[in-house]
């Protein structure tokens, strides 16, 4: 009956009350409330005689509304749910009805599944996903909508609304709490296809404009800098630029400060150069320490490419000479690779093995036996496993070398990662193959499982997903894979970065040493015996002479 007439209009229309009693009846019905099937039609014909313009409820002190009789109440609840009255937000959290649980009983019992399995498919535990689906069920009722019908704009005037709100006097309230459930409605929202947005956790904090971070230095140097950075922009990746900008803002940040009397890179000399050296050297950074030897590097290359870069285009700004030569950087530290020996490797594994968290097992197996960068780990997606032949592989998305591979896949893995998509669900608005909470796993989640699995098996809290790669690259040389295979299994696009693996090749290096121990061995004893027979081509005739 009033399904059919708008909602707007519905609140100043006379209401006829025994339809609307005869639906509630119904409705309790279907939603096996018939206990109470003389109680609950009494509260609402109570409630239309008091309220008999359904309006005039809204426009009721909130001290009248909480303190109506719970059979009333339940009435309103039904009102809610049909979207036949619209409550306030104050009176959402105050009186905390249970609209959700009201809701699935017969109203809602097919959405409210719904969203259940989508958020237990996203990963929250159930008692995050219960009032996650209350305040979605909140959400609702304050707007007028079903689920599908809301917007981005009814939840940000939800949000607004619930920042302005002050709780009455003996009232509990926690923003906090509610800020995090509106979240994960957000995310249940999003992966349903009903928001088009994917929402942020935090808002993170408006990032500083160049005018703001270049303010102190000179603006006819400011500005050819950022012409260089904007053409840089044009063939290196954002993070490059942005890692440019900031080691030449450490230059000329200094240069204002040490020499506030150069305004134009034409006034720049050898000897400022030379200044900013000792600088870099004897002054402390943010943090207390001296500037790392790789710091000190990064910010003089990057001033050497800036002064090349605008002489080879010509710029009239360019000073007449180069300034900073290769010779000026220092030579920094080749520490080589830290790796887990055979032992502390399979303790780790049978250690994330034993593991009651899925995500562990995964990860950690993944990496031992693939040797993934933790980024390519994260990027991983749902159709990264391949079958090519009878085997299958493992499909590595674009990387730090901007390229991707194939990497042979393990039975193991591919079992665990069977087990993880399973868990996982292929409903998710998303590609992303590990997924945790609607979004994609951060770097932390990855460190956090490493180093749960490190503790189990009682090594070091230093262990990190890239020693893992070390690992398998040291476990790889050991037992005669080659240096090229082992290249392509990494992804390395030069043999130069995987020779690196063979002065750590501890058994290859070992072997080939006792090979030549037992020939010296053989050598020094028999010249302890006086054979001279062992002496090299033209002893004999030396020492003759």
């Amino acid at each position: 009956m009033l399904e059919t007439i708008p909602r707007t209009l519905v609140w100043s229309l006379a209401i006829d009350t025994d339809s609307l009693v005869g639906e509630y009846v119904a409705y309790q019905q279907e939603a096996g409330y018939a206990a109470d099937s003389k109680v609950r039609p009494w509260g609402a014909r109570a409630f239309l005689q008091r309220y008999p313009d359904l309006e005039s409820w809204r426009d009721a002190p909130l001290e009248e509304q909480l303190g109506l009789h719970r059979s009333l109440k339940y009435f309103a609840n039904f009102l809610f749910l049909k979207h036949y009255l619209r409550p306030p937000l104050s009176y959402l959290l105050t009186a905390r009805p249970k609209l959700a649980q009201a809701g699935k009983r017969y109203l809602y019992r097919e959405l409210y599944a719904r969203f259940q399995n989508l958020g237990r498919q996203v990963g929250y535990a159930d008692g995050t996903l219960g009032p996650a689906l209350s305040l979605l069920f909140y959400l609702m009722v304050y707007a007028g909508k079903s689920a599908e019908l809301l917007t981005e704009d009814d939840l940000q005037i939800f949000e607004q609304e619930l920042h302005a709100y002050r709780p009455p006097e003996g009232h509990s309230f926690s923003l906090r709490s509610y800020s995090q459930h509106l979240y994960q409605s957000r995310v249940l929202l999003f992966h349903a296809g009903i928001l088009s947005k994917e929402p942020l956790r935090y808002r993170p904090r408006p990032a500083r404009s160049r005018e703001q971070l270049w303010t102190e230095i000179p603006q006819p140097i400011s500005e050819v800098v950022w012409r260089y950075l904007d053409q840089l922009g044009t063939v290196r990746a954002l993070d490059t630029v942005k890692n440019r900008e900031g080691n030449l803002r450490r230059f000329f940040g200094w240069l204002a400060q040490a020499y506030p009397e150069v305004q134009h890179l034409r006034q720049i000399t050898r000897a400022h150069i030379e200044d900013f050296k000792l600088w870099l050297q004897n002054t402390p950074c943010a943090t207390g320490n001296p500037y790392h030897r790789h710091t000190i590097k990064d910010t003089l290359s990057a001033l050497r490419c800036f002064f090349q870069a605008i002489q080879e285009w010509d710029w009239p700004e360019a000073p007449e000479r180069l300034l900073v030569f290769a010779s000026d950087s220092p030579i920094p530290d080749e520490p080589l690779p830290r790796f887990l020996d055979d032992a502390q490797a399979a303790a780790l594994l049978q250690a994330a093995r034993a593991s009651h968290d899925l995500f562990t097992r995964v990860c950690v197996e993944t990496l031992l036996r693939t040797g993934l960068r933790k980024g390519e780990f994260m990027r991983l997606e749902l159709d990264s496993v391949v079958r090519i032949g009878d085997t299958f592989w493992l499909r590595v998305p674009l990387g730090k070398l901007h390229n991707d591979r194939y990497v042979p896949l393990h039975p193991e893995v591919k079992c665990l990662l069977d087990e993880w998509v399973a868990q996982r669900g292929k409903e998710l608005r998303t590609n992303d193959l590990f997924v945790i909470h609607g979004r994609r796993i951060g770097a932390g989640r990855v460190d956090a499982a490493v180093k749960r699995a490190a503790r189990a098996a009682g090594l070091a809290e230093d262990v990190t997903a890239h020693r893992l790669r070390h690992t398998l690259a040291t476990q790889a040389i050991n037992r005669g894979m080659t240096l090229e295979a082992i290249a392509a299994l990494l992804g390395h696009r030069s043999l130069t970065m995987t020779l690196i693996y063979a002065r750590i090749a501890d058994r290859t290096v070992q072997e080939q040493y006792s090979s030549v121990c037992t020939a010296l061995d053989t050598l020094y004893a028999t010249a302890a015996l006086g054979n001279g027979s062992d002496q090299s081509p033209g002893a004999e005739g030396e020492a003759e002479q």
